[in-house]
């Protein structure tokens, strides 16, 4: 156990580390960080993810009668998500909030919200591919594993359409949240949702 969250922190510490650099040389600058509106955006993303991943995975299952991924690293959830998404997911979420610093910094505005949850069709099958290959480097596993090879099962063109799903369902939800007051409770809400979710798996 001890070794698998040693796993979970390295990854969530990579992506730290990655995603802040490369949002800074986009910028060419260090990026300022707005502390609530990236633990809110972190705790949102791993909310509507892991939960997401599980139910859109066993409806894959239910339509096509094979999964289209198994998690290989502390499976849960029948093996649709990963205990140590706990620490994986919200990386997500910070991803997400340095992009849209990069973004709002070129100037670059989508017309609806939700237009940049389609984006997570297109994104998200390259983070995984990123996050496979760290811990196959460092591992030797893929911390999940797409049964079809059209990816080399790092990840799956099929998953594409999921991804947006879920990116809709994430931009819908930070859509209402920049109507509410700044309140810690919604963040912390977030994530212990997310949290209780994983160890009911």
């Amino acid at each position: 156990m001890g070794f698998m969250l040693l796993q979970g922190l390295s990854g969530a510490l990579f992506g730290v580390f990655f995603f802040y650099v490369l949002g800074s040389l986009a910028v060419r600058r260090f990026l300022t960080i707005d502390w609530y509106e990236l633990l809110l955006i972190m705790a949102a993303s791993f909310l509507v993810a892991v939960v997401s991943e599980v139910a859109l995975g066993k409806l894959y299952y239910h339509l096509f009668g094979t999964p289209l991924w198994q998690y290989r690293v502390w499976p849960i959830h029948d093996g649709y998500t990963s205990a140590l998404n706990v620490m994986i997911w919200p990386i997500y979420g910070y991803y997400w909030y340095l992009l849209s610093e990069v973004l709002r910094s070129r100037r670059i505005h989508f017309g609806r919200h939700w237009y940049k949850g389609i984006l997570s069709g297109l994104d998200g099958p390259v983070l995984e591919i990123l996050a496979n290959g760290f811990f196959l480097l460092l591992y030797g596993t893929f911390y999940f594993y797409y049964l079809p090879d059209d990816m080399r099962h790092f990840t799956s063109i099929q998953v594409v359409p999921l991804y947006m799903v879920m990116g809709i369902c994430l931009s819908s939800l930070l859509e209402i949240m920049k109507r509410q007051p700044r309140m810690w409770r919604y963040p912390a809400g977030f994530y212990l949702s997310g949290a209780a979710f994983v160890l009911a798996g």
